[in-house]
């Protein structure tokens, strides 16, 4: 196996070629390259399976270098070094494949993880960037809906599920702050700014202070909010729902009303079903069937206009849909009505 080592301090690059050399297992070859120009050129001759590579360079940083890897050497496996300020950057790297994530200050043992992990194509002991930025998201969604005991549960989730498992308490802290920014930054984007500050002060703090901090943060957040709407937010679902009624006769998608209320295609869906028991898809035909139902009932409409007026250009699927619904074919509810 051949290991790559992208490192722009001369000293902390010797110091992780020693850390890999003596992993216990052998590497057939180590190299190192200065910059993201350089570590290119050394992996277009020698291929390494493993670039341990810097985010912050001089000459091509590290993410431009995960991204043309990404492009150019898919098959490469890469694992990325950084600060602590740094998470919020990082995370950007996902997008090009890169799910190891080391700390700095980063020790044998930490590097050693990493390559274990690695070679074994499991990914502990490594920060898991892609389950913060999704966990975030979450927390961001529960304050933007105002549904508290979901926001209190992803906090207690996240403990239970090792989230922060691998991380030492300036670490966790510094992930922390990158969360809250994340959550921060997504509300913005919505046309809602929290009044709070990101940085959860002190440096000598546990990793239960931490934590608690953290927590009281998107307690203040959630408040600011409530006051902020007094009672003129728009539940969602029902806006979702105003929406479907309104277009019976158009192919709305999941997406598009997703979008339309401001969630993700999979909260939007999975929360959907939670508020009113039952899917998008089925809540749509159940709509259009009722509108047909009132429809039959007026003489001078035929049942093909009927079938297009409620989204069906399809006459035969409207037959069978309306039947599955219903118990009777639309001619035989329309004669249930005494209308020939």
């Amino acid at each position: 196996m051949r290991v790559l080592i992208v490192e722009d301090e001369p000293v902390i690059q010797k110091g992780l070629v020693k850390m890999v050399q003596r992993y216990p297992a052998s590497f057939s070859a180590i190299y190192t390259a200065d910059d993201g120009a350089s570590a290119l050129e050394m992996i277009q001759s020698v291929e390494p399976h493993l670039v341990l590579t810097d985010l912050r360079m001089k000459r091509m940083d590290g993410l431009e270098l995960c991204e043309r890897i990404h492009r150019e050497y898919a098959h490469v496996q890469v694992a990325v070094i950084s600060g602590y300020n740094d998470f919020g950057y990082a995370q950007r790297a996902i997008e090009y494949g890169v799910k190891r994530y080391l700390l700095k200050p980063v020790t044998q043992q930490d590097v050693h993880n990493a390559l274990r992990e690695i070679i074994a194509g499991m990914n502990e002991n490594i920060v898991p960037l892609q389950k913060y930025v999704e966990w975030s998201e979450k927390l961001e969604q529960s304050i933007w809906m105002l549904q508290k005991g979901d926001m209190d549960r992803l906090l207690a989730e996240s403990g239970q599920e090792g989230l922060f498992a691998g991380l030492h308490a300036l670490g966790m802290k510094s992930v922390l702050e990158d969360c809250l920014r994340m959550i921060a930054a997504k509300l913005s984007q919505r046309g809602w700014k929290p009044q709070i500050g990101l940085d959860i002060k002190g440096t000598d703090i546990s990793k239960k202070e931490a934590f608690e901090a953290f927590g009281a943060a998107l307690d203040q957040m959630y408040t600011q909010l409530q006051l902020t709407r007094k009672g003129k937010f728009k539940d969602p679902i029902e806006e979702a729902k105003a929406f479907i009624d309104l277009h019976l006769s158009e192919e709305v998608t999941l997406e598009e009303v997703a979008k339309r209320v401001g969630l993700t295609r999979t909260y939007f869906s999975a929360l959907f079903k939670k508020m009113t028991g039952e899917t998008f898809v089925h809540y749509r035909i159940k709509k259009r069937i009722e509108e047909a139902r009132k429809l039959l009932a007026v003489p001078t409409l035929t049942i093909t206009d009927i079938a297009v007026q409620v989204g069906y250009e399809d006459y035969p699927h409207f037959t069978k849909t309306f039947k599955n619904f219903v118990g009777m074919s639309p001619s035989e509810y329309r004669s249930s009505f005494g209308i020939e």
